[in-house]
């Protein structure tokens, strides 16, 4: 009896550190969350006063670290997007793309089922007129949409400075009025470093530099755009050619990330603690980014989308 009671306690005992290691992760946890601090294994080991090793053990534990983990790192990775003064013709385009895509996903269905009863008359005859008004509102819109892009396109290049009129001298003094407006475009603060390069290159090499930055945000999403133009500036970049710059692994994974999260490939990503980035596949597994984005290539996902 003496030995069964020893049993117990020390179980009992167990459990009660057990539970105690539980609460103070928890409220290590609500610590990092309350000073919006990083939540990974390393800081809520640090915060909880307990080892890594036994966060791991635990697979509640482990769990919710990794839960909050990746959700943090959505948070922090997702980058601001630029706004442009186009913004709702860029919406009424999107917009009209999409209706586009729906009302001919229905035509297809429509002649699959027309084609399954054809020789049901009356259903058929009711089919044949749907699909026509069907048809004749795709074609409407579709016109729309060739105007909103031919608007859009008109609009850009009535916008866009002559460069060969531009002076070939440096701007030394002030920034001209045209060079701030086409920044204030671009959502693009004049801070002191850009103000510099700005003075000490000429209006052709500046206008050349802002053309390219705007085509390359056609493209993908550029976290710092003022500091891209002042590379670009320095650079003497110009638009329609291949850039010096070699771009960085962050603003690959952004791009090939968005590509592949809109076709459905990915639902998630997380950042380790070793800098790796994991994405999660559709089916709920998780691969290395780059062993997973030479199965899916950013170029293939391009074309895909160009299509």
């Amino acid at each position: 009896m003496t030995v069964e009671r020893n049993i117990d306690g020390l179980r009992g005992n167990a459990q009660r550190k057990r539970q105690e290691a539980f609460e103070k992760v928890e409220q290590g946890i609500q610590k990092l969350i309350k000073e919006q601090k990083v939540i990974n294994f390393n800081t809520v080991a640090k915060a909880s006063g307990l080892s890594k090793a036994w966060l791991y053990k635990e697979p509640e534990i482990k769990a919710r670290i990794e839960h909050l983990r990746e959700n943090n790192s959505k948070t922090r990775e997702i980058p601001p997007k630029q706004r442009s003064s186009d913004a709702s013709k860029d919406a009424i385009i999107k917009t009209l793309k999409e209706r586009i895509k729906r009302v001919e996903a229905e035509n297809r269905g429509l002649r699959d089922q027309h084609e399954a009863i054809y020789g049901r008359i009356l259903q058929a005859s009711e089919i044949e007129q749907r699909l026509e008004r069907l048809e004749t509102e795709n074609t409407r819109l579709k016109k729309e949409l060739e105007e909103c892009l031919s608007q859009s396109t008109t609009s850009s290049v009535s916008k866009k400075p002559n460069v060969s009129s531009l002076s070939t001298k440096k701007v030394q003094g002030k920034v001209s009025d045209m060079v701030k407006d086409e920044l204030d475009a671009l959502g693009i603060e004049l801070n002191t470093t850009l103000n510099s390069k700005i003075r000490n290159s000429t209006e052709e090499v500046v206008f050349n530099a802002i053309e390219a930055l705007k085509e390359q945000l056609q493209h993908k999403v550029i976290p710092k755009p003022g500091g891209w133009l002042a590379k670009a500036i320095d650079g003497a970049w110009q638009p329609n050619q291949p850039l010096g710059e070699e771009t960085h692994v962050a603003d690959i994974f952004n791009q090939w990330y968005g590509l592949a999260r809109e076709f459905g490939i990915v639902i998630g990503s997380r950042k380790e603690d070793d800098d790796s980035i994991w994405v999660q596949e559709n089916t709920g597994h998780w691969f290395p980014f780059e062993e997973f984005s030479s199965k899916w290539t950013i170029e293939y996902l391009r074309s895909k989308m160009v299509k």
